[in-house]
């Protein structure tokens, strides 16, 4: 531990911002892994939860009873936003219920990649961060040699371990966040693509199962 501390110090003030980095990195890592893990868990069970409801032919309070359980649920807020457009007095905003689904659906997959543009960030900026440690270092190398007037390894020493240290942990604090970065977008991928598939299911199991109730007023098909 210690002497991961002197290696720190020997940084230079440049490691006080690749630190920040580094800790907000893994801050958005642990949220964003959990996050993404209990929602493709969570949805799918809402899914299905969702869709035996419908299919017992179950009124709309239950529908939203059912997803004020659930409200932190893209999906739960989805359905909350078609039941909404659907008991509209007005049949304008009856008719236009699977579009106003869509766009919704379009602004919770941006929710979904909260955070990870500070990876992106990260990634991008903590290279450029070390590699002005580098000169940093450098720079105070020649500011010894200057002062002694003479050279040799001994005197620039401490300028180049700070270079390289400096430069090494821009490295490997921008690799972290990069592959991170990398991965979680292949994640929110995936959950985009399900909530889109797990929302058209829903909203024709919903549209036929609403049509076959001799009072209803919704479509037939969620995409006229």
């Amino acid at each position: 531990m210690n002497a991961l501390l002197d290696l720190l110090k020997s940084g230079g003030l440049t490691m006080i911002p690749l630190l920040l980095c580094s800790l907000v990195a893994w801050a958005v890592i642990v949220e964003r892994g959990l996050r993404f893990r209990k929602l493709g868990r969570e949805q799918k069970a809402f899914h299905l939860a969702t869709l035996n409801l419908l299919l017992r032919g179950q009124d709309e309070r239950d529908l939203r009873a059912h997803c004020q359980k659930h409200a932190e649920l893209p999906l739960s807020r989805l359905v909350e936003a078609a039941l909404d457009r659907l008991t509209a007095r007005e049949a304008s905003l009856r008719e236009g219920w699977w579009e106003a689904a869509e766009r919704r659906r379009q602004g919770l997959n941006q929710e979904l990649r909260q955070n990870l543009w500070m990876l992106g960030t990260i990634a991008s900026a903590s290279p450029f961060i070390g590699l002005f440690g580098t000169v940093v270092g450098i720079l105070q190398s020649f500011h010894e040699m200057a002062e002694k007037g003479v050279g040799g390894f001994a005197v620039v020493a401490a300028g180049i371990s700070e270079a390289l240290v400096a430069t090494a942990s821009g490295i490997v604090v921008a690799v972290v966040a990069l592959m991170a970065y990398n991965a979680f977008q292949n994640s929110w991928n995936s959950l985009v693509l399900t909530l889109k598939l797990q929302a058209e299911e829903i909203g024709e199991v919903l549209s036929h199962t609403i049509a076959r109730n001799p009072g209803a007023t919704f479509p037939t098909n969620p995409k006229e």
